[in-house]
């Protein structure tokens, strides 16, 4: 009877720690992973017009501009911010973690630098920065902003649109050997 009540607490043991491994939730990739960057084949001008478009179509408010420079700064204040566990919040673009003692988390901000890079020809390249963060609250009072590490999900979305956006606009083939008669009528 000693015996088994001796594996039972190890047992006990076992399953206690390996619970807590199961609810860990992954770290966010590292900076340098997440895909940030994608050259296109278009004119700088269309490319400029499309990441507008982009940004207009998710609501993602343009803090400033400068064309000539390639600069946009943009702001998103809409973004949903999930408690998945007692006091650790998350989103669907970043992963803010725990606040300080006694805090709360409301209100998720994420600013967007994309910088559109003049290439040789028709090559023009599109780079987001994107970061995030969360107000800390304390007894109903704003008392900072937290960071929040980003996953490296609305980066490679945003590219995928500006590109799906780019292809849509595209005109017709000025190559029309397709439409001349193969038979000589």
């Amino acid at each position: 009877m000693k015996r088994s009540r001796r594996y039972f607490v190890v047992e006990f043991l076992l399953v206690f720690c390996f619970s807590f491994l199961a609810g860990c939730a992954t770290f966010p990739p590292p900076k340098e992973a997440i895909p940030s960057s994608r050259t296109y084949g278009n004119q700088y001008t269309d490319v400029w017009e499309t990441v507008l478009v982009s940004l207009s179509e998710q609501n993602i408010q343009v803090k400033s501009m400068e064309k000539e420079s390639g600069r946009i700064v943009a702001e998103d204040r809409d973004i949903e911010l999930r408690q998945f566990e007692l006091g650790r919040y998350d989103s669907r673009y970043c992963f803010c973690g725990s606040p300080n003692r006694y805090h709360v988390l409301r209100g998720l901000v994420g600013e967007y630098t994309i910088s559109v890079i003049r290439g040789t020809g028709l090559r023009t390249t599109v780079r987001i920065d994107a970061s995030y963060r969360a107000s800390q609250y304390t007894d109903e009072r704003f008392s900072e902003w937290l960071p929040c590490a980003s996953k490296g999900v609305f980066e490679p979305f945003f590219l995928e649109q500006v590109e799906s956006r780019l292809g849509a606009t595209k005109g017709p083939s000025r190559n029309l050997d397709w439409w001349k008669p193969s038979r000589g009528y």
